[in-house]
């Protein structure tokens, strides 16, 4: 009986440690960016770089992501101005499943807790302004990561965005907004990442 016992004592220890193995990321993205939301029908479809898309794994399949994003759009009718630029700080868990030895998938559910936008140049008589929103917002992310060589993975990505914007600075002067400014992004992009 002592034996059994050593045995699976053993065989735990030996599990959690490999469970335990951490292995973190670093990486980049590119990818293209459909507006969705009030007044996305007067916004034109546009790009999406991830900055930053950083992942920690504190275990085989549990791990944790932070990810800084930036998409550029631009107007179809001058009146709202030139374009509009939404940048996002988000945070959150991460369940990796691994599908082969060269294949997995990564589902990042996020909180965005700095979501900025940037309107630039709005009419406003005869000159010109800008409109900075800052706010909130939630991802849900994907990635299916491709092994390229032991340290270079590929990623396919799919995430949605959906976002709110609380106040806005808008020539000097910042401003609460009301619940009606939301919107939300969904970006399909490719990525390369590190992994070490």
């Amino acid at each position: 009986m002592k034996k059994v016992i050593i045995l699976v004592i053993t065989v735990l220890s030996i599990s959690t440690i490999s469970a335990q193995d951490s292995k973190a990321y670093l990486g980049v993205s590119f990818g293209y960016a459909i507006p969705g939301g009030e007044g996305s029908e007067d916004v034109n479809s546009g790009i999406n770089i991830g900055f930053i898309n950083f992942g920690y794994r504190f275990t085989k399949t549990w791990g944790a992501t932070l990810n800084v994003t930036s998409s550029g759009f631009t107007y179809k009718n001058a009146a709202y101005g030139s374009a509009m630029g939404i940048g996002a700080f988000s945070v959150g868990p991460m369940y990796t499943a691994s599908l082969s030895d060269k294949l997995s998938l990564d589902l990042k559910p996020q909180y965005a807790f700095s979501v900025a936008g940037v309107q630039k140049d709005i009419p406003f008589g005869i000159s010109k302004i800008d409109a900075t929103y800052k706010g909130t917002g939630f991802v849900l992310g994907s990635s299916l990561n491709f092994g390229v060589t032991k340290g270079f993975k590929l990623s396919l990505n799919v995430d949605y965005t959906s976002f709110k914007f609380s106040e806005v600075e808008l020539g000097g002067v910042t401003t609460p907004l009301d619940s009606n400014n939301t919107g939300n992004q969904l970006v399909l992009g490719a990525g390369l990442r590190y992994n070490f």
